[in-house]
């Protein structure tokens, strides 16, 4: 344990220094016994108490007392910073706006705000998670349990259906709709296998390959 020698100077510490100036002479790294001649003490401290809530907070002062100086902890009211709850109340906002609206670009633009998809746990309807591999949203359709049910997970189409964008520049890849919950609605984009990207013009289930004239290059 490293030994900390200070003064007490305005109720703050003033840490012993390495060198002090003696009658006009210049001492270096003096001994603990010489800057205890010159008013300088042990400094014991301890560990700051828990606090458990936002609304306080630990505050340390100094007692000086004859052979020492001890530290001492005061839980005092504290003024919680609204940063946090301020963000919290933008997210919940934003996500219920995606929750309600059918195009779902905005949920896109903002897929960091959801969480990574995890199998071992209950998934419920309208739950949406990110795809672990690509880092894509997809919204559940059938609640499940995936602990229990192992073979249900987000690569299954007729459980969770992938996000598509009504703005170009938010086109996800395409993925083959699986019935009428996933298929692509007339002006919502996608990503072909070719790297373009194109608008569906008439909703469909069907790829540019199979069905033409339900897609225009973007």
């Amino acid at each position: 344990m490293i030994k900390i020698l200070a003064k007490l100077v305005g109720g703050a510490l003033s840490y012993a220094p390495r060198k002090l100036v003696i009658d006009g002479k210049t001492i270096f790294n003096p001994s603990e016994t010489l800057l205890k001649e010159q008013g300088y003490k042990d400094v014991e401290t301890s560990e700051a108490p828990t606090v458990s809530t936002q609304t306080q907070q630990a505050v340390p002062s100094w007692t000086e007392q004859e052979n020492k100086i001890v530290q001492t902890w005061e839980l005092k009211p504290a003024q919680p910073d609204p940063t946090a709850a301020l963000q919290e109340m933008q997210t919940q906002t934003v996500l219920a706006q995606i929750a309600e609206s059918e195009d779902k670009t905005l949920g896109i633009q903002c897929m960091a705000l959801f969480p990574t998809y995890v199998q071992n746990k209950q998934h419920e309807v309208g739950e949406v998670a990110l795809h672990p591999d690509t880092g894509y949203p997809y919204e559940c359709m059938t609640a499940y349990d995936g602990t229990v049910q192992q073979d249900w997970t987000i690569d299954n189409r007729t459980l969770w259906k992938p996000w598509h964008s009504r703005k170009a520049e938010y086109a996800l890849p395409w993925e083959a709709p699986t019935g009428a919950h996933d298929m692509y609605k007339t002006g919502e984009y996608m990503i072909w296998t070719d790297g373009t990207v194109k608008k569906c013009i008439q909703d469909t289930n069907f790829s540019p390959d199979e069905y033409p004239q339900a897609w225009e290059d973007a």
